[in-house]
């Protein structure tokens, strides 16, 4: 993981995770986001228009860092790369697309559901890692439990997952929780309805939730 990217995660503590449609979507919520002082967004690929969203955002944002979400392969990735994407996040543990991002020397964010899992991430030298689905796996109890027998090696979990301003900050009393992802600072259903100004309220809200 590239040193600039963790400490992005870590200053920001929220990963908003967004689903577009369409670049002027994407293009007016990544808007709020940089005037909301939200300098990071990951675009998953669950929708055809995700490449070129990354694509649009990279080039009317330089001063936001954009990252590719649901990467499920290494064609996914590699096409996410060609767009511009900075950081690359996946649901699971595949070795293929790890082994083929730490070629390249791409910031790679692996999901881990299970100890064992978690376990295995850090043996290929993962040190970033996502936990997925937070909340329905227990929240910051199963974080907790999950993460009591690695307290000594050095590693950061991003949780995703459940996760909204009501229960942000508690995931920051793990010691491993270095940010948090969250689709609902970037509503799906607000930014099918156009509704930005509501949006806008949410970004505010997740930030005074997280003290950023």
């Amino acid at each position: 993981m590239d040193a600039r990217i963790r400490d992005l995660f870590q200053r920001t503590k929220i990963v908003p995770v967004a689903v577009f449609g369409d670049a002027d979507s994407a293009l007016r919520a990544v808007g709020l986001l940089e005037e909301e002082s939200v300098p990071l967004v990951e675009v998953t690929l669950r929708t055809e228009a995700a490449f070129n969203c990354i694509m649009e955002i990279v080039k009317r944002f330089p001063g936001v860092t954009v990252g590719a979400g649901s990467v499920l392969s290494v064609e996914s990735l590699k096409r996410a790369a060609d767009a511009g994407a900075a950081f690359f996040v996946a649901p699971c543990l595949d070795f293929e697309v790890i082994e083929y991002a730490s070629a390249l020397a791409l910031s790679f964010v692996p999901g881990v559901a299970t100890p064992s899992e978690l376990n295995q991430a850090l043996r290929i030298g993962c040190d970033v890692i996502k936990i997925f689905p937070a909340g329905v796996l227990g929240g910051v109890k199963y974080i907790d439990a999950v993460t009591a027998p690695f307290k000594t090696r050095r590693f950061g979990l991003i949780p995703t997952g459940g996760i909204d301003d009501t229960n942000v900050a508690e995931y920051f009393n793990n010691p491993f929780v270095i940010a948090c992802g969250a689709s609902s600072i970037v509503d799906q259903s607000l930014i099918g309805a156009g509704d930005y100004v509501a949006l806008a309220r949410k970004i505010r809200s997740m930030k005074k939730a997280v003290g950023a």
